[in-house]
């Protein structure tokens, strides 16, 4: 009797159909983890002003979420203050405060999940639009830097950190999420990261002019879950490529910013008191 090859792969997609369901794409993770840690002025080893403080402001645009279809914009505040901690050590510590508005797609839920028993699809209509947001937190880190003759610094090495407690209705939202209508959600409103930077500093022969290029890496200390799809989890990574200008008392700064679903630029202005 001939066999039919077909039959064994009909009947094992009907069991992969009828029993198994396929997850949504939608993953909502915080904004923050990847941008509140914004680009931080200190002063350069050879300035006669060892210790400053500065204001700041920043503008962030990105997208998140699978296929970066979800977008937001951000505006952030913040003061910090820098200063010379050794001969070849400096640091900063400040605060920061951030309002914005999160865009959830009209696509953002696309689930793909089947009733195990009568194959029906079943739809999951969660809330899209425009979401506000916002966030309160501090910042610190410290740098190694050497000085490469006259004219150049490297601050070869160095640590951040940051704390933010965010609010407002995209927060409440994600916490609202069930586990089985969606793959991640960031359900918590405290947010920590740690990384690590490196950066140059080129000065002019005016001293009051000088740019440079800072690379920063570095990841949330919290790891999301799915706690019906344990096999989703992810720790949130950034990876920062910031350039800057100095004239005078004023640094501006643009910054191109990516991580897990994420992508941003983020243009921004600090001011030495």
């Amino acid at each position: 009797m001939r066999v039919n090859n077909s039959f064994p792969l009909l009947a094992l997609a009907t069991v992969l159909f009828l029993f198994t369901s396929c997850s949504s794409s939608t993953l909502f993770r915080s904004p923050y983890t990847n941008q509140q840690q914004t680009y931080h002025v200190m002063p350069a080893l050879s300035d006669e002003q060892t210790t400053a403080s500065y204001l700041s402001g920043s503008v962030t645009s990105g997208a998140s979420n699978e296929f970066l279809r979800d977008d937001f914009q951000l505006f952030q505040g913040k003061w910090h203050i820098a200063g010379k901690l050794g001969r070849n050590l400096q640091g900063y510590v400040g605060l920061h405060g951030s309002a914005g508005a999160y865009d959830i797609s009209e696509t953002a839920f696309d689930l793909y999940d089947y009733d195990p028993v009568t194959g029906m699809p079943r739809e999951f209509k969660g809330p899209t639009g425009t979401k506000f947001m916002g966030s309160l937190g501090s910042t610190a880190g410290l740098a190694i830097v050497l000085p490469l003759g006259d004219r150049v610094e490297w601050r070869v090495l160095g640590v951040e950190s940051s704390y933010g407690h965010e609010f407002g209705d995209y927060y409440k939202i994600r916490r609202s999420l069930p586990d089985s209508a969606i793959l991640l959600a960031d359900r918590r409103n405290t947010h920590i990261t740690l990384g690590g930077f490196t950066e140059w500093i080129f000065k002019s022969s005016n001293p009051d002019k000088r740019i440079g290029v800072q690379l920063a890496m570095g990841s949330s200390l919290h790891r999301l879950r799915n706690e019906e799809k344990v096999y989703n989890n992810l720790t949130p990574f950034y990876l920062h490529n910031t350039f800057h200008f100095t004239v005078r008392r004023t640094t501006g700064y643009i910054r191109i910013s990516a991580g897990d679903y994420y992508a941003a630029f983020q243009s921004g202005v600090s001011f030495r008191l």
